[in-house]
């Protein structure tokens, strides 16, 4: 009896360990937040979101990101080399656009403008999303990360077929990254997009848009006084 009993114990004990992958593994990198990660989740961190992610994450990001178990789900992530139809500034010298998702009954997509030099205008700027096919189903976070610090931004529209979020860059600070997460369901195509204002503009005139996947980066579709103000960056698109 007491050999069955221990046998019982330790297959429960393994079972429990393995299907834990957050757990019990040895402290990679702690940031100043107080948030401990082990190797496995630092890796995942920086491919999905972007290299200086793990040094920003609060304890709340990483309750959410174990509460979604992103990496036990699929996987998928797919860069734009950042050009541009109106100007070679923008090219993959100066910027560049990654959408990831993962995917479980619901889809969790991040997608994330990355600044390889600093912007001539520092003013609003839009990142979203059009939907073709999938869902909206809840809304992450809208950020902008530089050397002087991380601000967030919740002024979104979300209409059925996608989602758009306005941010400020700073008007001072380096290494500029622009992030826009949230969660789809059901399948098919997102396309991402991130529009730069090219001249000053108030935070009105860079709401001036529709989601439409004629629009920029098949998401943005400037109208009024938005209309001839951004770059008209190249999109990203990922199949879920």
């Amino acid at each position: 009896m007491k050999k069955a009993l221990f046998g019982l114990l330790l297959c429960v004990a393994v079972l429990g360990f393995g299907f834990n992958v957050y757990a019990e593994e040895e402290v990679y990198y702690t940031n100043a937040n107080g948030v401990e990660l082990n190797e496995k989740e630092y890796k995942f961190l920086t491919a999905f979101y972007w290299d200086g992610y793990p040094a920003i994450m609060t304890k709340k990001d990483y309750k959410e990101f174990v509460d979604m178990d992103l990496m036990n789900r699929r996987i998928i992530i797919k860069k734009s080399n950042g050009g541009s139809s109106k100007s070679p500034y923008h090219g993959t010298s100066h910027k560049s656009v990654q959408i990831s998702a993962a995917c479980s009954s619901t889809c969790y997509i991040n997608i994330v403008a990355t600044w390889f030099s600093s912007p001539n205008n520092r003013s609003y700027d839009d990142i979203g999303a059009y939907f073709s096919g999938p869902s909206y189903y809840s809304y992450s976070h809208s950020y902008v990360s530089s050397s002087s610090g991380t601000s967030y931004f919740s002024d979104l529209k979300i209409p059925g077929n996608g989602i758009g979020s306005t941010v400020k860059l700073p008007d001072s600070g380096s290494n500029i990254i622009v992030s826009l997460g949230f969660s789809t369901v059901g399948s098919g195509t997102i396309y991402g997009s991130y529009q730069h204002s090219v001249t000053p503009i108030t935070q009105a005139i860079a709401k001036n848009y529709n989601i439409s996947f004629g629009g920029y980066g098949h998401v943005f579709d400037f109208y009024g006084t938005a209309a001839g103000v951004f770059d008209g960056m190249a999109g990203v698109d990922i199949t879920v």
